[in-house]
């Protein structure tokens, strides 16, 4: 666990703070409107490089059930269904980001296609298989006492430990975990496939890229173990 934060997550809690301030804000990504409510992760920012890394992770997803946690705005799980997903749930542990989403859902008219959950990670969805687990995780492992940064800060990587363990209960023969991670603390990526390796899941880098002092990598995952 990190004791200093590193500046680029100093300089992104002051913008946060600051956007919540000026209240909600619109933005438009590649033609999807997206309203950010207070202290909500910002799909678009000068900060937001793990949210834009994955966008292109998601490929063709025709017919597929698509997970989308930590959904914060909704942006991925309404690039998901845009995609092609049959189905998409959505699901946030901050009420704020929920309502969030569900206003975005509504926004870009997809309440058919998208169900909202307020979840903490698997604990309050329905028993079902996804072929795609979108995980926005929190990168550092860090404390940080104001949930409202949620988003940013991940004790123990207690996270990311449970998304692994619990995520073959809810994965298809051939479904796959998807997410961003950086090496904003020294050992970051091994830390990460450390985990995943425990668990019995295989990491794949499909995409890396320097940005922001540091290296940003899209992670597939697919689980090697016994289907639970």
């Amino acid at each position: 666990m990190v004791t200093t934060i590193p500046q680029i997550t100093q300089d992104f809690v002051k913008m946060i703070g600051t956007k919540a301030r000026e209240g909600t804000y619109r933005v438009d990504i590649n033609g999807i409107v997206i309203d950010v409510f207070h202290y909500i992760f910002p799909p678009q920012s000068p900060f937001s490089e793990s949210t834009r890394t994955v966008y292109d992770q998601f490929g063709h997803l025709d017919g597929q059930n698509v997970l989308d946690i930590g959904t914060g705005t909704g942006i991925q799980a309404i690039q998901a269904c845009l995609a092609g997903a049959e189905e998409v749930d959505a699901v946030d542990i901050y009420d704020n980001a929920v309502e969030c989403a569900k206003h975005n859902v509504n926004l870009n008219g997809l309440d058919s296609k998208i169900k909202v959950w307020q979840s903490d990670l698997f604990n309050s969805i329905p028993q079902k298989r996804y072929d795609l687990v979108i995980a926005n995780l929190p990168i550092l492992d860090a404390v940080e006492s104001d949930k409202r940064l949620h988003s940013l800060f991940d004790p123990q990587f207690a996270y990311h430990e449970r998304l692994f363990k619990e995520s073959p209960q809810y994965l298809s023969g051939s479904g796959r975990v998807v997410l961003c991670h950086a090496n904003l603390q020294d050992g970051g990526f091994e830390r990460l496939e450390e985990v995943v390796s425990r668990h019995e899941f295989n990491p794949t880098v499909t995409k890396s890229v320097n940005a922001l002092g540091y290296e940003w990598r899209n992670y597939e995952f697919r689980y090697g173990g016994t289907k639970k």
